[in-house]
């Protein structure tokens, strides 16, 4: 068996951006991908009911939750390292059976936004490049799409925005 040397910087803990180090949302921030997913639906779930939104559960495994009797997909996300508008919402798949894809944002000043983008208007997001292609590059053929940069192009989606309070 051969022995192998790995650089001590490699192994250190990555350094995380500070501003998330008295944010409320640090435990989200420090979640595996799965838990967190999880925990996004579930909050953003908690926070469209305490604003009047009727949530039940879903009727389907291709969509999270229903809002109002409409079927949502939920993608959740917060600030990307060292930017204060930057996020990435990853595996929208546009043949799943939902009616609005709905996008939260956690920013590490405790502000939350959610956005609800209807089916038909996910379409026209990725014909027109906004949403890109996740695995292959654009020149694969593949249906699962992904978006990484500012909030710009969702604001005529906004659905609520508040500040988490404790």
């Amino acid at each position: 068996m051969k022995n192998f040397t790995i650089s001590a910087d490699l192994l250190a803990p990555q350094n995380m951006d500070a501003r998330w180090a008295n944010s409320p949302f640090l435990p989200l921030k420090l979640l595996l991908p799965k838990q967190k997913g999880k925990q996004f639906e579930l909050i953003t779930q908690e926070i469209l009911k305490q604003v009047g939104e009727k949530i039940t559960k879903r009727t389907s495994t291709e969509h999270d939750f229903c809002a109002n009797g409409q079927s949502c997909e939920l993608k959740g996300s917060t600030t990307t390292k060292n930017t204060d508008d930057v996020y990435s919402f990853l595996q929208i798949r546009p043949d799943q059976e939902y009616q609005n894809l709905v996008l939260t944002t956690f920013c590490f000043d405790g502000t939350i936004t959610i956005y609800r983008i209807p089916k038909k208007d996910v379409l026209k997001l990725i014909d027109k490049g906004i949403f890109k292609r996740q695995h292959g590059g654009n020149k694969a053929n593949s249906r699962t799409f992904c978006y990484n940069g500012n909030t710009k192009p969702f604001e005529k989606y906004l659905w609520h925005k508040g500040q988490y309070v404790k």
